[in-house]
């Protein structure tokens, strides 16, 4: 069954071998994630490359992801691994990332943990299962109040969801991991913790030429969203942490908001975080992560993402097989078309209007394909953000294009050598899609692409092809050879 709806899989110890990658790409998915905020550099490189060479043998094209950890707090490690509180005991919290040799000794990595946090402001640790209240400060550390108790592990996470926080949007690990990044030849950068625009532009400074994705998981990025989605060039809805940012009952409500401002912004969009956590053990989903996958693709994510459930579960084969199956059968009885939001800069209305004309004649002439000839990936994203029923076929000479593309929502590319005529472009893509089994003679396709030849061009050339038909139509803002867009 096709699918649009992408997948994205974390590579993790469940998985770390050459054969246990390939069978995550065999599955279907079409984004690896490489976690920063656990592994070296080494088990970096050795993922990546598993997974170039995996799917350089099943000839798809899988993206790699770089989620780079960001000024995360953490607390520090305990005798045996973890620590248990109580409910109703008082805790004492003292900054630094050491070892605690007192059981009710709590060391945070935040400098500023006695100026900044206020007596009555709530500490939530390990992602909010455990509740704290400061109720003192001391010269040297901050007292705590346990409210809901339980195992505290080493390293578990710290927020404070009332605290305003002095923290940089980029640490020093940071800057090494997107250095390595840049030389490991990532696909796409997933930054952590950002609260504005300006964060997300300070992490581009370093990413290279890898577009970014901002990690929606702080109260202040949902806040400035918008200003956020003027500079990413993707937005994660990373449920876990603004779950414990925000009240858990506005996370729905929250992620649909996310979700269709990013849509109308022509934004990618990933939503995050839990989505089968049962699989971690168990061989199949509950119905409630079937519905909450539906839902995220009915609400028109672009991708969907495995976390725990590739990286350390039971069953990480099994759980790219259940979200694809999800996936796939919700598109199967939905419609895909939304309407979208045009970009509002002239260039991109130009190409707004040749994609939505495209996705309309595509609809109306009930063609099951669209061909996009690009350079940059643009035309096919835009395309993407109309969620046309059609397949988008991105006909591309660039292998990182082609790369990027797979996480485009409904976007399946192609390699594609450059030409210079219009007529020796179609020929080519028509006997490609042919041998494909993609089209066959009779069908009618929708073809994109920008003019003049030999640059890259603003998509500006709608053209509806039937194969086998050298004459077919063409509506264009100006003469001349195609060629692919920017």
């Amino acid at each position: 069954m096709e699918r649009y709806t992408k997948i994205v899989a974390t590579i993790g110890p469940a998985v770390a071998s050459p054969e246990g990658v390939m069978s995550l790409i065999e599955a279907g998915i079409d984004v690896a994630r490489l976690n920063f905020s656990h592994g070296d550099h080494e088990v970096h490189q050795r993922y990546a490359e598993w997974v170039r060479a995996g799917a350089a043998a099943t000839g798809r094209n899988v993206a790699l992801l770089q989620d780079v950890q960001g000024p995360k707090l953490r607390v520090g490690s305990f005798p045996g691994g973890s620590l248990v509180l109580s409910p109703g005991s008082t805790v004492r919290c003292f900054q630094g990332r050491m070892l605690s040799e007192e059981p009710d000794k709590i060391f945070v990595d935040y400098p500023y943990l006695l100026e900044d946090v206020d007596v009555g402001e709530d500490l939530l640790l390990a992602d909010g299962l455990i509740h704290l209240v400061a109720t003192a400060k001391k010269e040297d550390h901050l007292e705590a109040r346990v409210v809901v108790g339980g195992p505290l592990g080493d390293g578990k996470g710290v927020a404070f969801p009332r605290t305003n926080l002095r923290m940089a949007a980029i640490t020093e690990k940071d800057e090494l991991d997107l250095k390595f990044g840049v030389e490991l030849g990532v696909d796409w950068v997933a930054a952590s913790f950002v609260r504005n625009a300006s964060d997300v532009r300070r992490v581009k400074e370093l990413a290279g030429s890898a577009p970014v994705i901002a990690k929606i998981e702080l109260a202040a990025a949902y806040e400035n969203l918008d200003e956020i989605l003027t500079e990413a060039d993707g937005v994660m809805v990373a449920r876990g942490d603004l779950g414990v940012q925000l009240p858990l009952e506005r996370i729905p409500l929250i992620q649909a908001d996310i979700l269709r401002r990013a849509n109308a912004a022509g934004t990618i969009t990933i939503t995050a975080t839990e989505m089968l956590e049962s699989m971690t053990h168990s061989s199949r989903p509950t119905r409630a992560e079937v519905t909450d996958v539906a839902n995220a693709v009915l609400a028109g994510t672009d991708a969907v993402m495995l976390s725990a459930e590739t990286a350390a579960g039971a069953h990480p084969r099994a759980a790219v097989e259940a979200m694809a199956r999800i996936c796939a059968t919700v598109e199967s009885e939905t419609s895909k078309n939304t309407v979208v939001q045009s970009y509002l800069n002239q260039q991109a209305a130009v190409a707004s209007a040749i994609a939505q004309a495209a996705v309309d004649a595509a609809a109306n002439l009930s063609c099951d394909t669209i061909v996009a000839f690009t350079e940059s990936g643009s035309t096919a994203r835009l395309l993407s953000k109309y969620r046309p029923n059609a397949r988008i076929v991105g006909f591309t000479p660039v292998e990182t294009t082609r790369r990027r593309m797979a996480l485009y929502r409904g976007v399946v590319a192609y390699p594609f050598e450059r030409r210079d005529y219009t007529d020796h472009m179609i020929a080519a893509a028509e006997k490609f899609l042919e041998k494909e089994k993609l089209s066959k003679r009779g069908d009618t396709v929708v073809m994109v692409a920008g003019i003049p030849p030999n640059q890259q061009a603003a998509t500006n050339l709608l053209k509806i092809h039937v194969i086998g038909d050298r004459d077919g139509g063409m509506v264009s803002q100006r003469s001349g050879r195609m060629s692919p867009e920017k």
